[in-house]
């Protein structure tokens, strides 16, 4: 039976971030159209100013979050990095022994 707490969960924060990043790449070019047709309101001129900025930070922190997730999984003690016992998570099926803390 495969161990589950050696399978990765699926890292969903960099495509949310990314997906939001593009909702804000299409809010901006959206909303400029929108407020030159009249049908949105000029108070949301000041959003659209915003939008760019929001958009390159979303589109940063989710490129930052897959790198890190990336580097996190490289770095793990999967099922293939513990054949050879290297990282500290053999195979052994030996109970661990739990002894009191010594006194200072």
């Amino acid at each position: 039976m495969p161990d589950p707490a050696a399978d990765q969960p699926a890292h969903r924060a960099p495509k949310a971030l990314g997906a939001l990043a593009a909702l804000a790449c299409v809010a901006c070019c959206a909303l400029a159209a929108l407020i030159a047709a009249g049908v949105v309101g000029a108070g949301a001129g000041a959003v659209v100013g915003w939008l760019p900025a929001i958009a390159a930070a979303l589109a940063v922190l989710a490129a930052g979050t897959w790198w890190l997730g990336r580097r996190r999984a490289a770095r793990g003690c999967g099922s293939t990095a513990c054949g050879g016992g290297g990282c500290g998570c053999s195979g052994s099926q030996d109970p661990l022994k739990i002894t009191p803390a010594a006194r200072r």
